[in-house]
């Protein structure tokens, strides 16, 4: 249970940086008060001492977990020590814009960061304490390399090295359809080029948006700050359910869902169903406690903020709804057919024949196929631009099914020809990793490199109906910023002077530079060159 205290410390500390800095303190104060009270009761319970001396072969395992943090950590581009996927963008801006700028963070226009950033918040404190933007990218990197070697070390304790082994390499057996694509291909060779050089993630449904569940390497190259919180939650509560219930599992579970909302709410509607799961087959040992009301007013307690904050985001204007409401050809019914078939359908069918033997608990059987159960709801709806829903909430639940099928023996044929299919595109991942061109779309601008721009700085990468700066956005009358954030004293306006230089060639004389010294002059305009238009050939010359 150390682990998983140290978990939920981890994702609980973005919460106290966010109510002290982002609120005012009568906001901040009540769930500060609970959430220190539930670690304590926590902790209480813990074995003494805390951090007890490990023994060897306690010692390998975590080295290994810490290696393997380490390497997914720094091929997958965190940091930008190497070449990060497209969508770390986004993050650098957000990470420069929250070390930049006062918090909470306010732009020209009135508007406000207004984003599930919990991920973003303990390394960027760090980085306006200490070093700035100069030294934040060493920050993330720690702090996502801290998170993924608790997540290794809580994911062995509940089913060994098998577990993280299936973990890092888990997907669908999505690899069904490139197969059939190679046979239909008249150049087969040609066709693995392009199998290997670019991304073929299974999107069948497009229309409109993509219905897609990513593979865990995916998740975690792309948004970690949603695979992380998905994963840490998740891997808790099958702890728990492992365990001997207790009366202050369901305490702890109940404020994991509240916690969870700051880090992704996306991601906390695919874990609440696995929640209330967990209540409903538990219930004669929690229901004794006569609590259950209590539990819940303090899990709002705790969600209150972030209530009042993501109120006053701009209207996204996305098309929302469920499914078979956009399909428009049977082609389409017929893909979604196809996408739950390989994402449900080929899994729910495999460990159902393989559990005839009873071999695991039927407990945890059950556990499992409420999964797909919860897989195959999400896949039936749409929600986001991107039906980011879909691809976020399915996190909690693909771990649940991952955990699951590691308790099988993988030396069951039907078993083994399945994995051997779902492990091909992660593989993929791994291998394009230790190349010079990991990913086919790659973050172009560091955090560094992104000194001067706001999160607005996001239009230049999207083009088309698709307004991704949105996403980011508070409204600047929200009642978020009128009554709940903090007051930010102005800014007095400074002037800076400078001086003019249009002459074709930069030579001071003394005499000018005698002016910039008197005046105390720190910026020029220097003429570069003349713009002219040529219309002959209607060009700039």
């Amino acid at each position: 249970m150390r682990t998983v205290f140290l978990l939920f410390l981890y994702l609980s500390l973005p919460l106290f940086i966010f109510w002290w800095g982002w609120f005012e303190w009568w906001v901040a104060l009540p769930p500060t008060i609970f959430l220190m009270y539930l670690l304590s009761v926590f902790l209480r319970s813990l074995p003494n001492p805390l951090f007890a001396y490990p023994k060897r072969k306690e010692w390998t395992v975590l080295l290994a977990c810490v290696l393997t943090a380490f390497c997914w950590t720094y091929l997958s581009g965190v940091g930008g020590f190497r070449p990060a996927h497209f969508d770390y963008v986004k993050h650098h801006l957000i990470f420069n814009n929250l070390v930049r700028y006062d918090w909470p963070v306010r732009y020209a226009d009135g508007s406000y960061l207004c984003y599930y950033h919990a991920y973003y918040l303990p390394p960027s404190l760090i980085a306006r304490w200490v070093g700035g933007l100069s030294s934040v990218h060493y920050y993330v990197f720690g702090w996502t390399w801290l998170g993924l070697t608790l997540l290794f070390c809580l994911l062995y304790r509940l089913n060994g090295l098998k577990f993280i082994g299936l973990f890092l390499f888990f997907n669908s057996p999505e690899a069904i359809l490139l197969v059939y694509d190679a046979l239909r291909s008249p150049r087969l060779f040609p066709y693995l080029a392009d199998l290997w050089h670019n991304d073929h993630t299974i999107e069948l449904v497009r229309s409109p948006g993509g219905l897609l569940f990513h593979s865990h390497v995916d998740s975690f190259i792309a948004t970690p700050q949603h695979a992380l919180s998905a994963w840490m939650a998740t891997a808790v509560l099958l702890k728990f359910w492992k365990t001997e219930p207790k009366s202050w599992h369901l305490s702890v579970l109940f404020a994991l869902a509240a916690v969870l909302f700051y880090w992704s709410p996306l991601v906390t509607v695919g874990f609440l169903p696995l929640l209330i799961f967990f209540v409903f087959s538990k219930r004669e040992a929690f229901l004794t406690t006569g609590t259950p009301l209590k539990i819940i007013f303090f899990a709002l307690l705790l969600s209150f903020p972030a209530l009042i904050y993501y109120a006053g985001h701009v209207p996204l204007g996305a098309m929302n709804g469920w499914w078979f409401t956009f399909l428009k050809t049977p082609r389409e019914f017929i893909f979604l057919g196809v996408f739950l078939g390989l994402e449900v359908g080929i899994w729910g069918g495999v460990l159902g024949y393989v559990q005839r033997k009873k071999a695991i608990p039927a407990q945890d059987f059950r556990l499992i196929l409420w999964s797909l159960t919860v897989l195959t709801g999400l896949a039936l709806y749409r929600y986001g631009f991107n039906n980011d829903l879909a691809r976020r909430a399915c996190l909690p639940s693909l771990l649940v099914l991952c955990w699951g099928i590691s308790q099988y023996s993988f030396r069951q044929p039907l078993l083994a020809i399945v994995l051997a299919f779902a492990v091909v595109l992660p593989l993929k991942q791994h291998l394009r990793w230790l190349t010079a061109k990991p990913y086919s779309a790659i973050a172009d601008r560091k955090i560094t490199e992104l000194g001067p721009y706001s999160i607005h700085y996001l239009a230049h990468y999207h083009s088309g109906p698709f307004d991704a700066v949105v996403q980011y956005l508070g409204k600047p009358d929200a009642p978020y910023l009128r009554y709940f954030a903090p007051d930010i004293p102005p800014v007095p306006k400074q002037v800076t002077r400078a001086f003019y230089y249009w002459k074709s060639t930069f030579r001071l004389n003394d005499y000018e530079k005698q002016a910039l010294r008197r005046y105390a002059i720190q910026r020029l305009y220097v003429k570069f060159f003349d713009v002219d238009w040529d219309r002959t050939t209607r060009r700039a010359v």
